[in-house]
């Protein structure tokens, strides 16, 4: 991940009030630049570049977020999988299966955490 998804990510997470449990870097998208998803300690955050200004912050209460999965993409590396508020969506990471399923363990604690 890069240092400024990073520090993008854990700026709005304290900044509410949250500490940043666990972070992922997420791969470029058609805007290019790398963004990030996080667990809060009572929200998953997202991070991603936008074509123009800063990059988009959102972030959705770990009450609204349902089961993970992690596969291999068709062309290479790792998506991950999650159900957030009743739909599926699809984050391409480039990190490692084991950093993957470790997000996702650390995002299932922090669910049972917070209900």
């Amino acid at each position: 991940m890069t240092a400024a998804a990073h520090a993008q990510l854990l700026g709005h997470v304290v900044g509410a009030g949250e500490d940043l449990l666990a972070a992922l870097p997420l791969r470029a998208g058609l805007v290019g630049g790398e963004g990030a998803l996080g667990v809060g300690t009572v929200q998953l955050w997202l991070s991603r570049p936008q074509l123009v200004g800063g990059a988009s912050v959102a972030a959705v209460p770990l009450g609204d977020v349902g089961a993970g999965a992690v596969r291999e993409r068709r062309f290479g590396g790792l998506e991950l999988r999650l159900l957030l508020s009743g739909r599926e969506v699809a984050f391409a990471t480039s990190a490692d299966r084991t950093a993957v399923e470790e997000f996702l363990r650390v995002l299932a604690q922090a669910q049972r955490t917070t209900s």
